[in-house]
Order: structure tokens, then C-alpha cells, then sequence
């Protein structure tokens, strides 16, 4: 079966300035490149990357791969204030890594898929 990646591979044999007909295979590749990339969900992985661009969270993320937190453990732990750990919660939370459950007056926040830290974060 041909997939986007295998025809990439097989376009990709043949080298850009040994070819006839350009135009074709400028054609073939973007096509392909295209499809291959849409099967990436390359835009989803770039707003995951732009959210995780930041040491403070990618610290709360290490953080909420342990457990769930409430705010003044993230806060005591970061060192940093509840308005600056909104604003980076808030972050992961658009990009759908991060939930919150309200809890009284309290704020819970945990990973939304434990996986995550493997795909993102492995060293």
C-alpha cells in the first residue's frame, strides 16, 4: 500500500538536477509532502511545541506527570506567583495538554493524556 511517506521516499530517489520535467515532480513531492504532513498533524505538534516553549512549563508538565496539583503546590514548587502560573497554565490548557478541576476554592490541574511526557518530553 502507498502511503504519502513511501511516495516521498520513491520521489526523492531521483535527485532535483538530474530531471526533465520539474514541474512534475515539484507537483508529485509537494502533493505528497503535503498529505504526509497533514497525516502528522504537524500544526497540532507545533502548538504543543509553542506551549511547551518555556522552562516554567515545561517544569509544570514534569510536575503533572507525577500527580494532579493544586495551585499553591505548583506555585511553591515553581517558585513563582499564582497570576504567572495562570498565565502558563493557561497556555498548556489552549493547546488541550493541561486540565483544571475546580475543587471548592481550590484548583486542580492535571495532564490531560499521561502519555504526553513520553511523546514530548523524553530526553
Amino acid at each position: 500500500m502507498s502511503t504519502p511517506e513511501t511516495n516521498i521516499a520513491k520521489i526523492l530517489e531521483t535527485h532535483f538536477c538530474d530531471l526533465t520535467d520539474i514541474e512534475d515532480y515539484e507537483n508529485k513531492l509537494r502533493k505528497n509532502v503535503v498529505e504526509h504532513f497533514n497525516d502528522l498533524k504537524l500544526d497540532e505538534l507545533s502548538g504543543y511545541y509553542k506551549a511547551l516553549g518555556d522552562d516554567k512549563r515545561l517544569g509544570i508538565m514534569r510536575l503533572l506527570g507525577f500527580r494532579e496539583m493544586c495551585v499553591c503546590e505548583l506555585t511553591s514548587a515553581l517558585g513563582i506567583s499564582q497570576p504567572n502560573l495562570s498565565h502558563h497554565i493557561r497556555k498548556l490548557e489552549n493547546v488541550g495538554l493541561v486540565k483544571s478541576e475546580r475543587r471548592g476554592k481550590w484548583v486542580y490541574y492535571c495532564l490531560v493524556d499521561q502519555s504526553i511526557l513520553g511523546k514530548l518530553l523524553t530526553r
